[in-house]
């Protein structure tokens, strides 16, 4: 019970940090496909 006092819902920001990795990696996927065919190209 003491430990709760300094984690605040851990499975919550997990959710948030996962949500926002993946918004972040759909905004930029666009732009990595482009990259990619760059390089190999």
């Amino acid at each position: 019970m003491a430990r709760d006092e300094n984690s605040y819902d851990d499975t919550g920001f997990l959710s948030i940090l996962m949500g926002l990795i993946v918004l972040v990696g759909m905004t930029c996927l666009p732009a990595t496909i482009g990259w990619i065919q760059t390089f190999t190209g």
